[in-house]
């Protein structure tokens, strides 16, 4: 059944080449575009009835979660030791718009003048004592003779001095290895910098757009570090492992077994007490696949450059079985459900290779450019198919199937951006996975403003799409199988910067074709608990609110389906917190109202219903930020209310699928008792890992104390002895103002003559740029100086000189010219009108 092909396909315009400018103009008939005829039986005589069906239906299986929040399945392991960049820091605030065009500029502006101008403030360690840290381990001050390899790395500091005395040179009059001339270098480097300005500018210009681009879109979190690994299933448990990273630099490996219990009448609880079993690594980890195999558990872990495979079961623990290095960036890695041992892993040279344990590393296929156009973009993907000798290669403009049996000789265009997709301008490739689970024909592809479903039999041509309509692009994906049940296919949509959820439904793809029921679904984010967390100091609510906004890391479900049907989605974000969600599933009770297949204790009252039906045709099941309108109207596009007469034909049980209506479902809005307790609890262990950072940049420096003993020593006052007294009666003094700990003073010291301030520096006399800069910095107008500097104003300053010299022009091409003299008798007339009107 799974090999079978729809008899016959929705009707969608074919339109090959790039996108279109423009879109195309419909007719009467087409506007219904995928729409088309079934015939059905009806009654005893086998008459049949002819009726339209649309590919998106209104009908949907309600999904309602348990409680309105996602809740924390752990505590919080780690706190915040920095305050992190936000965006907000690195590019200019406010709308910005071109000369020419009135929209606004799509890329954020980097702020770069504000960073430039504080950098010898906020990171003076960096500017002033990098160069000595740096060739520290390369200059050797010992007197033995250099062996092995320090003689290829290391100078010695006397065969430097040897050199210095033979050329004659004029020597320092302060020796290198006095104490002396340390404590003056301590006090002095912030005078003198150590990396030129023009190289330090064009580095942190360099890192604030790496930065900037990370925190917009970051390509490394692609299908997501979480994982979860089922080992037993039964009517009211599940037991299975969370495989995830932690630590502050999310490094550290986790196999975590946890447990799902369904006890009859009650919440679906996790427990997860058990003890995780840690690997430590020495790089990020960016992303975790894992296949089942003969129950066994193959999972490999992708860093920046190493990929390791471990092993697994539910009796054995877990191991590690190979490490390779890759010489660029591994984009991905995924492992094989068809041969154990086996997997793929692609770079950014556009390389694919598959891996074979003990055997090292077979290049698939490689690609010096992109596929279909030129979009410079360095990403590539691979994933296996139904076959296993057959490969899928991707990157940002399209997708290919690639057979390892002929070599590069044989690829077939699976997907592309392009006009037959029906793509909008700039629309790139951001997440493909095999729907392995589903259809081992089926292919999932997430762009910037869509989702489709592509089979490999019917290619370039999307068989479903949807408009997800998130604010930022959806890396993580999970699919959960629901034809073993009689239900529909879910696809969950995860997104990384902010953090949304998205849940689809849809059936067909083997008999009949693939039809989507209701909108999309928007499911509550992690950031939504703040509002129901106890209030705080402001300071600690500020920490905790952006903790809660850390971006996302990976998204994974588990779907109960024995016993009560569950859907959990677990969430982890880059901080290493988790978080999880249940759905359950909704029926109709015998008065027609909605309820809850599992329900929940509630510690207070019962809430109202919420409408939960947005405008755009997206069902939200919480208050959270407003979506983005692009293609909104095309979710249900040709569609009536006489859809409601669905087809006895469909494989999903029609019974189960529900209308929606604008009253929109059961909402809960205050979490349990039980809920509110683990986030109260999380809040808790998080403030106590945190470490208070302040706001300021430079509290956040390790400042060192200088002894400056040694710079006025007692030796220097012995040979006069009045100088010997006064040294030793300001001593004394000194001591007892510290005993009282009151503040010094002039007035502490009346033996000791004033001392007469310097004259005024006049700036315009020292013209040289340190001068001008340290002028600019004493003033506060750092942001001028190096605008003035980098030459950013220069269109202002020739629209000035311009419409100033053509004010010239309009005042020196008068009718008359008039003298001084003609001016002063006109102001004497005036002044006269003006004593005699006030006199009337």
């Amino acid at each position: 059944m799974e090999r079978a092909f729809p008899y016959s396909l929705f009707p969608a315009f074919y339109c090959p080449g790039p996108i279109a400018a423009q879109c195309r103009q419909l007719g009467e008939w087409g506007r219904y575009e995928h729409v088309q005829p079934f015939v059905v039986e009806a009654g005893e005589q086998q008459e049949t009835e002819l009726k339209w069906v649309a590919q998106k239906s209104l009908k949907r299986e309600t999904w309602e979660p348990l409680e309105p929040v996602p809740i924390p399945l752990l505590p919080a392991k780690t706190g915040c030791k920095f305050h992190p960049v936000s965006l907000e820091e690195l590019t200019y605030t406010g709308r910005i718009t071109t000369d020419g065009e009135g929209e606004a500029m799509t890329m954020c502006p980097l702020n770069f003048t504000e960073q430039m101008a504080n950098f010898f403030l906020d990171h003076y360690n960096d500017a002033f004592g990098s160069m000595g840290k740096l060739l520290e381990e390369h200059f050797y001050f010992g007197e033995s003779v250099l062996r092995g390899k320090a003689r290829k790395t290391a100078i010695n500091v006397n065969n430097l001095k040897i050199f210095t005395e033979r050329i004659k040179k004029r020597e320092c009059p302060l020796s290198s290895a006095s104490k002396h001339a340390r404590l003056l270098n301590l006090l002095l480097r912030e005078s003198i910098f150590d990396i030129p300005p023009n190289l330090l500018a064009e580095n942190i210009h360099e890192e604030m757009k790496i930065q900037r681009n990370k925190i917009l879109f970051d390509n490394a979190a692609t299908g997501g570090a979480l994982v979860y690994c089922p080992f037993s299933k039964g009517a009211r448990f599940e037991e299975g492992c969370l495989i995830y990273p932690s630590s502050t630099s999310m490094n550290l490996l986790n196999f975590h077994k946890i447990a799902l219990r369904c006890e009859q009448d009650k919440t679906p609880k996790f427990d997860a007490k058990f003890k995780p079993v840690k690997f430590k690594l020495k790089g990020r980890i960016h992303q975790i696949s894992s296949s089942a195999l003969d129950e066994e558990v193959f999972v490999g872990v992708r860093s920046d450059y190493h990929c390791g495979v471990w092993r697994l079961s539910h009796e054995i623990n877990p191991s590690a079985l190979q490490v390779v290095q890759t010489e660029q960036m591994a984009t991905c890695i995924n492992v094989s459900p068809h041969v154990p041992g086996e997997l793929v892993i692609a770079s950014e040279c556009g390389a694919a290779y598959l891996w074979i344990l003990d055997k090292g590393l077979q290049k698939i296929r490689k690609e010096t450019e992109n596929l279909y156009f030129n979009a410079q973009l360095p990403w590539r993907w691979c994933d296996f198919t139904a076959h296993p000798r057959v490969y899928m290669y991707a990157d940002r403009t399209g997708l290919d199937l690639t057979d390892a049996r002929a070599g590069d000789t044989y690829n077939q265009t699976l997907f592309k951006i392009g006009a037959t997709a029906d793509c909008h301008k700039g629309e790139r490739v951001i997440f493909p996975k095999h729907l392995r689970d589903v259809n081992p024909y089926h292919y999932l592809i997430t762009t910037q403003y869509s989702a489709y479903i592509v089979d490999e039999r019917f290619t370039t041509v999307p068989v479903l799409k949807w408009n997800h309509m998130l604010e930022s692009p959806p890396m993580f994906a999970q699919v959960v199988n629901g034809a073993v049940t009689n239900r529909t296919n879910k696809i969950v949509l995860g997104t990384q910067r902010t953090q949304e959820v998205l849940l689809l439904q849809y059936s067909g793809g083997t008999q009949l074709p693939c039809q989507s029921f209701g909108p999309p679904q928007k499911l509550s984010s992690i950031y939504d608990i703040m509002q129901h967390l106890p209030v705080r100091m402001p300071p600690l609510n500020e920490v905790v609110a952006e903790r809660l906004q850390s971006a996302g890391a990976g998204l994974a479900t588990l779907y109960h389906a024995r016993g009560k049907k569950t859907l959990s989605l677990f969430q982890l974000n880059v901080a290493g917190d988790l978080f999880y969600q249940t759905l359950a599933p909704q029926k109709l009770s015998a008065d027609g109202k909605r309820t809850l297949q599992a329900t929940r204790t509630t510690t207070g009252s019962e809430h109202e219903p919420d409408g939960a039906t947005l405008g755009d045709g997206v069902q939200s099941i919480n208050r959270g930020p407003e979506l983005r309108q692009d293609g909104a109207h095309d979710l249900a596009l040709g569609e009536s209310e006489r859809q409601d007469e669905a087809s006895p034909s469909r494989v999903v049980d029609n019974e189960r699928l529900q209308p929606l209506t604008k009253q929109g479902t059961n909402t809960l809005s205050t979490p349990s008792g039980a809920a509110l307790v683990l986030c109260r609890k999380w809040m808790k262990s998080f403030l106590k890992k945190q470490v208070q950072v302040p706001n300021g940049c430079e509290a956040l420096q390790n400042y060192s104390i200088v002894n400056t003993k040694r710079l006025f020593l007692h030796k220097a006052f012995s040979n006069d002895k009045e100088s010997n007294e006064t040294y030793r009666e300001i001593w004394n003094q000194m001591k007892a103002v510290m005993e009282k700990k009151e503040v010094l003073c002039h007035n502490t010291f009346p033996i000791l003559d004033p001392v007469s301030l310097p004259d005024v520096v006049d700036p315009s006399v020292w013209r040289d740029e340190l001068s001008e800069r340290l002028t600019a910095s004493w003033e506060g107008k750092w942001n001028e100086w190096w605008a003035e500097k980098l030459d950013v104003n220069r269109d202002k300053k020739s629209q000035s000189v311009a419409s100033k010299k053509k004010a010239g022009e309009v005042i020196s091409s008068g009718p008359t010219k008039r003298t001084y003299g003609e001016l002063h008798i006109l102001s004497v007339w005036f002044g006269r009108l003006q004593r005699f009107f006030r006199l009337e």
